[in-house]
């Protein structure tokens, strides 16, 4: 199926200058079936075609709209070859209707395209058709430069079928800047080729053009003949605006040489011509623009409903982000209340088991004060008894004492009698006596010694 639509793109492409219908035909077909196959490619390769065809109808608005939709398509394909073949196409839907300005911005679209591709054979077509149109425009100089280098690329590739619509325009070009070496030298080698590929449209084009030089030339003769067959050519290929000029150029040859019924003739046969071009153009041109109308108007009102669909959708997600949002607070509000509760349910069980933990240290203090308690009437109680123990041990042993200084000191009494009755006796200068005194002192002393002692064995003992 990939493959029938294939071929019935290219027999679409084949018959869009000799029969667009059938092209418009068979490119709907094409578009259809690849449609239900899903295959893009085909359809947009369908589109493209079906714009050529109302390109060859004239119904360059329609022609601009279905280029258009075959852009976008094989944009998203990422079909660059496609891509260029498209802007090419605009340019010369463009140049049709009179916007040649639009026209080179589409055709150096395609000229970067083909040269990023590497496609050099494309790439000299455009540089051709982009030279003509600055010819149409009257900058030479620069129609020279983009003609030669389309000349030079068809000449490199030997293309000689791409070769003669060059070499037509740089004749043209010479011819309008009034140098007749150059311009027959180009506008003669176009003729040969034309010939030889059976191209009517090139070969009437040369063939004005080189009437023309030849007229400059005042050769009227050879202008008459290339005028003639100019108008031969035309005519026999049905190509009017190239009929129309012919037949302007004869009849003011005609007139120049005297030859006023010819050129009556001619010049009827020219406003005929002329009339039905401009009424053709004219209303091609009043259909372009009500096209180009209601496509606007129609593009106005999907613009009203695509903005009353965005506002509505707007307004659906205005509602959808504050449901959210609302939401998102309730969820917020939740969670930090949840949070609240617990941390003050945390603060109250840390609360608790702090009290908890207080309450047993006091019990625990309290009955270590009671036990402390105990004790210490524990202790009053032992220490009054100690006491009275103690008090009564004191008692025992004060009477003991009393008792022992009341036995003893008349012990000690007797010896220190002794003693100080021998002071007494001892005279100065008595020494009758002094031996006497002598020992019994030291015998009383002796006695009073050893008293002292037995008195302080039995305090010993009393302790």
């Amino acid at each position: 199926m990939i493959r029938k639509i294939e071929a019935m793109n290219e027999l679409s492409y084949v018959l869009r200058n000799s029969n667009p219908d059938s092209t418009i035909l068979l490119s709907n077909q094409a578009e259809q079936l690849s449609r239900s196959m899903n295959y893009p490619l085909g359809e947009a390769d369908a589109v493209m075609n079906r714009g050529i065809g109302h390109t060859s109808l004239g119904e360059y608005y329609t022609a601009l709209q279905e280029f258009l939709h075959a852009l976008k398509i094989f944009k998203q394909l990422n079909e660059k070859n496609r891509q260029a073949k498209v802007y090419n196409n605009l340019g010369r839907v463009y140049n049709f209707i009179g916007d040649t300005e639009q026209a080179l911005s589409y055709y150096e679209q395609s000229v970067k395209l083909y040269s990023e591709l590497n496609n050099t054979a494309r790439e000299g077509v455009l540089l051709n058709n982009i030279g003509f149109l600055q010819k149409q425009n009257g900058k030479y100089d620069l129609a020279l430069i983009h003609l030669r280098k389309s000349l030079a690329i068809a000449n490199e590739l030997k293309r000689p079928d791409n070769a003669f619509y060059a070499t037509y325009n740089i004749g043209s070009v010479y011819m309008h800047l009034n140098e007749p070496d150059s311009a027959f030298k180009y506008l003669l080698f176009t003729e040969d080729l034309a010939k030889q590929y059976r191209d009517q449209y090139v070969l009437s084009l040369a063939y004005v053009d080189l009437g023309k030089m030849y007229r400059k030339l005042s050769q009227s003769a050879k202008a008459e003949h290339y005028f003639n067959r100019a108008y031969e050519e035309a005519d026999e290929a049905g190509l009017r605006a190239e009929k129309r000029d012919a037949a302007k150029n004869l009849a003011e040859l005609y007139e120049r040489s005297g030859q006023f019924a010819k050129a009556l003739n001619y010049f009827q046969t020219y406003k005929a011509l002329n009339d039905s071009l401009i009424n053709m153009d004219v209303t091609r041109r009043i259909a372009f623009r009500e096209a180009q109308d209601a496509f606007e108007q129609q593009r106005m009102q999907e613009e009203i409903e695509r903005r009353k669909t965005e506002l509505e959708n707007e307004r659906i997600l205005e509602n959808a982000i504050w449901i959210r949002n609302t939401l998102i607070a309730s969820l917020v509000v939740m969670i930090l209340f949840t949070y609240l509760i617990y941390k003050n349910f945390t603060r109250k069980r840390k609360a608790n088991e702090s009290l908890q933990k207080l309450n047993e240290q006091i019990e625990q203090q309290a009955e270590e004060l009671r036990r402390a308690n105990e004790e210490i009437i524990t202790m009053n109680n032992n220490l009054e008894t100690v006491v009275q123990r103690r008090t009564e041990e004191l008692k025992r042993k004060n009477k003991q004492l009393k008792e022992y200084l009341a036995t003893h000191s008349h012990i000690v009494r007797a010896p220190l009698a002794r003693i100080l009755g021998l002071v007494d006796l001892y005279e100065p200068g008595d020494s009758k006596n002094l031996d006497f005194i002598n020992e019994n002192l030291h015998k009383s002393a002796e006695e009073l010694d050893q008293a002292l002692r037995n008195m302080n064995d039995k305090l010993s003992d009393v302790n």
